[in-house]
């Protein structure tokens, strides 16, 4: 029997597209004849969407075979089994995978400790470092203007500490340190930053690969060739490889409030998944999400988002018409499990600030040593910066070169960092419109779309949206600030894909269509993930190997 095949969509919206960047002026869209960046935009759009419409036409069946062939062997094993097997594959890869792109440790001694030797301070009782302000920067008429320090040559402190009454102090969350406490003085002195951010991106893996198949495991249809194509992507995308690299205290801060964040998000979505949840998974979500406030303040927007979720049934059983006056003290018991936690750890908190600051709400930005005086500079977020933020975020083009790796990140001036907008680097992330295409044209809900289903969609999209919102209205711009909605966001792809796949059901062109999609996609995303954060000893040997294969007979 003929296979039936898809319509070029990809083909005909590049093709249209490409019309609309070349007769821009006739068409009254441009007033301006010459390439402005929005037409060299669409143009570029357009011939990408040409050059995936011939990928998914020159290698559909070959990708079809693999697929075919992926769900033979999962019947054959079950499909239970075979889930927890990727995901225990994914986690032995993706170990490995971080340990190679983990920051050189030679960097050893260069790069100040911060976490180390904040926790040395917790442990003699000190809220401040133990390394004291020089005379001359103390001398300083400001010393928080940069101006004053380069002029004075006042350069012998860790940079982007708070100053504040002669001590040292750091801005990032305590919690990374207060782990370490475990540990004697020998021990810190050599556990280095970078290895906090290794451990903290890996345990943010293991929650995210977790979500994932706990969620494929409640499907029927979802194939598992997919599921294990979403961990790759989980585990290889931008920026998470970039970080490992670099691996300051920056990324660790940040790695350890994703995964304490998205460690809550999994109790609280296991606590959606069951018909009268237990108290000790509200109080477990309400923990991760109070460390992850510890780690980094501005998750606070995301862990608003997603207790409201979380709480939001219980809260509406009080105002239920048909309300039962004896289930209010278990609703209590849930609310109660569900904020002391989370209270606790914003209450000890704030006493940490008001301890260092005389004040809740200061957590060392204002005092910070940088290359801004903030305490005189108050326009940290505004309106103004969105624009221009989501150009960088998502539009920002990669660099291509002639040498191995071939692929560069565009230098970033304002922020002195190199930067790749998401829609490059990070292709994957497009799909995240699913259930927006499905909301405009589905005749009906899918019958996956549950009312829990529904609920941990809203739990990720949520979270995303928050982060997303703090980040984007923020004057600084730096990569590794979208892992702070990245990965909220990559599991909500997950979850629709996987909703996707159980509502179509048997293979048709619209499964066809959406596979081959999500193949090319989560392809060109991983090895931009790779490419972009190839470890120096890596690109030596690659660009030795590429030599030597180039001096064979009959390879140029």
């Amino acid at each position: 029997m003929r296979r039936s095949k898809s319509p070029p969509i990809a083909g005909i919206s590049g093709f249209l597209l490409i019309l609309v960047a070349l007769f821009a002026a006739q068409l009254g869209l441009d007033n301006d004849a010459g390439w402005g960046g929005g037409r060299l935009l669409i143009l570029k759009a357009g011939i990408a969407l040409l050059v995936l419409e011939a990928f998914l036409r020159i290698f559909r069946e070959f990708i079809l075979n693999i697929q075919g062939r992926t769900s033979a062997m999962a019947g054959y094993i079950g499909r239970d089994r075979s889930l927890l097997i990727v995901f225990a594959a994914s986690v032995l890869l993706t170990a490995g995978a971080y340990n190679w792109f983990l920051r050189d440790a030679d960097d050893a001694g260069i790069i100040y400790n911060y976490y180390s030797e904040l926790a040395r301070g917790f442990k003699r009782g000190n809220l401040h470092l133990s390394q004291e302000p020089s005379t001359r920067l103390l001398a300083l008429e400001n010393p928080y203007d940069p101006v004053l320090r380069k002029q004075a040559g006042v350069e012998d402190f860790p940079w982007d500490v708070s100053l504040y009454e002669g001590r040292f102090y750091i801005y990032w969350g305590p919690v990374p340190a207060a782990a370490l406490m475990p540990f004697n003085d020998a021990a810190l002195a050599k556990i280095e930053d970078f290895h906090l951010a290794l451990v903290y991106a890996f345990g943010l893996f293991v929650y995210c690969a977790w979500i994932a198949t706990s969620f494929w495991r409640s499907l029927k249809n979802a194939p598992i060739w997919a599921f294990s194509i979403l961990l790759l992507v989980f585990g290889f995308s931008m920026p998470v490889t970039i970080m490992l690299g670099r691996g300051e205290v920056y990324e660790a801060a940040i790695f350890a409030s994703q995964f304490f964040f998205i460690g809550g998000c999994y109790w609280a979505y296991s606590s959606m998944r069951d018909e009268a949840p237990p108290a000790w998974k509200f109080a477990m979500a309400s923990a991760h999400w109070a460390l992850a406030v510890g780690s980094r303040a501005l998750i606070l927007p995301a862990v608003a988002a997603a207790m409201l979720v979380m709480i939001y049934p219980i809260l509406s059983g009080f105002l239920a018409k048909n309300r039962v006056p004896s289930d209010w003290g278990m609703r209590l018991r849930l609310l109660s499990a569900a904020g002391i936690p989370l209270l606790a750890g914003v209450s000890a908190l704030a006493w940490y600030n008001h301890a260092r600051f005389d004040s809740i709400l200061e957590f060392g930005i204002r005092y910070q040593l940088a290359n801004v005086d903030y305490t005189r500079f108050d326009a940290s977020f505004g309106a103004r910066y969105l624009l221009e933020n989501l150009r960088i975020y998502f539009l920002e083009p990669v660099v291509f070169q002639p040498r191995f790796p071939y692929l560069l990140m565009s230098e970033y001036q304002p922020s002195n960092s190199r930067i790749a907008g998401l829609f490059y680097a990070a292709p994957f992330i497009v799909l995240i419109l699913l259930p927006l295409v499905r909301s405009i044209f589905a005749v009906r809900q899918p019958a996956v779309a549950t009312q829990v289903n529904k609920r941990t969609l809203a739990l990720f999209a949520g979270a995303a949206l928050a982060s997303a919102a703090a980040i984007f209205f923020f004057y600084f711009i730096a990569l590794r600030y979208t892992l702070d909605f990245l990965p909220s966001a990559l599991i909500l792809i997950a979850l629709s894909l996987g909703m996707e796949y159980e509502s179509l059901g048997a293979p048709r062109p619209a499964e066809k269509a959406l596979s081959l999609i999500f193949i090319v996609l989560a392809l060109a995303n991983v090895t931009m993930g790779v490419l972009l954060a190839f470890p120096p000893e890596g690109k030596a040997f690659m660009l030795n190997l590429l030599n030597a294969l180039g001096k064979l007979p009959g390879v140029r």
